[in-house]
Order: structure tokens, then C-alpha cells, then sequence
């Protein structure tokens, strides 16, 4: 069992393609994809919370999804 998704990372011009398989982490999927454990994964760039990174992203995502690789938001600066 997989899912194929889309990965955009923050300030990349091509999104990255990939597929997940039941357990797959953030911090699993960040690996595969050669990206620093720094930077989070959302389904909403602007608003939406970001996955943990040691959260299973299976059961949370649909297949042909797109997340967004952010860097963490800084607050109170």
C-alpha cells in the first residue's frame, strides 16, 4: 500500500514528487527527499498547523496531496 504526493519546498522552483507507505514520519519523508530535519511539513503554507515530525503522515494525507516544506515561524522578534 502508497500514496504518491507532491512536496514543495519554500523557495524551490520545482515541486518534488514521491510516494509514502503506512508509518512514513515527517522526519522520514524529509530524509527521502535529501531535506534538512529544520524545516516542517503543512498542507497549508500560510495558516496550516505542521505535522511533528515524528507524526505518521498515511492516515492524514490523500493520495496526488500536496505539502509544503516551511521553515518553523518565528515569534517574538
Amino acid at each position: 500500500m502508497e500514496k504518491h504526493i507532491v512536496v514543495k519546498v519554500a523557495g524551490a522552483a520545482e515541486p518534488q514528487e514521491t510516494t509514502i507507505h503506512p508509518g512514513t514520519t515527517c522526519r522520514d519523508l524529509l530524509d527521502a527527499l535529501g531535506l534538512g530535519r529544520n524545516l516542517l511539513l503543512t498542507n497549508d503554507p500560510t495558516n496550516g498547523a505542521p505535522f511533528g515530525a515524528d507524526e505518521s503522515l498515511f492516515d492524514k494525507v490523500a493520495e496526488g496531496s500536496k505539502l509544503y516544506a516551511v521553515p518553523p515561524m518565528e515569534v517574538g522578534k
